[in-house]
């Protein structure tokens, strides 16, 4: 239990850590706000690497999970196509900045697609809450007709998306930072 004590205690000790972080992000925000075109290029090598690496885990889990649960099919299928569009987009950097919004809405659409078939076997093997994953797929199929419709628009929702995730990290950060500090001085730890 003192261990406990003592690591809460090491915690409340460098909240200003934590005040440092959410500034680092609300940086990063505003880089990726006012320099888009680097971002993306940033963005377009991360997502090559995100995507070869959680095919890797997916084809990993279906593989594991295939004597017991009758949907690993839509896992693996889905885990080959995300190795294989990581490879590619890997391969091909500057292809890959052109074209990711249409990989990307392509991508949707068979996330969609998979989600919306593995929510249909969940359905079928009576597992609840399956409706989720249904609504899930759908939304992500629709996403990905808007995008494949206007391309800009993707390019244009990834970035925006990036900024206000770096910038609502770093305000939750910050509101962190300062509500341990509060506690703190008000403990006299």
């Amino acid at each position: 239990m003192s261990q406990i004590i003592s690591g809460i205690r090491n915690n409340l000790k460098y909240w200003w850590l934590y005040l440092l972080n959410g500034i680092i992000f609300l940086i990063a925000g505003g880089i990726v706000f006012s320099n888009p075109f680097s971002s993306y290029v940033l963005l377009s090598i991360f997502f090559s690497i995100t995507f070869f690496v959680t095919g890797i885990f997916e084809v990993s889990f279906a593989l594991s999970n295939r004597k017991h649960h009758t949907g690993w099919g839509w896992s693996l299928t889905s885990g080959i196509v995300d190795v294989v569009i990581g490879i590619i987009l890997m391969l091909y950097p500057a292809v890959s900045m052109a074209v990711i919004p249409l990989f990307l809405a392509f991508w949707f659409m068979f996330k969609g697609i998979s989600l919306i078939g593995f929510s249909i076997q969940l359905q079928t093997d009576g597992i609840p809450n399956w409706g989720w994953l249904l609504v899930g797929g759908i939304v992500l199929i629709i996403i990905a007709i808007f995008i494949l419709d206007n391309p800009a628009l993707g390019i244009a929702a990834i970035l925006g998306l990036m900024a206000a995730a770096f910038w609502a990290t770093g305000i939750l950060s910050i509101i962190f930072a300062f509500r341990i500090k509060a506690f703190k001085k008000a403990h006299d730890l």
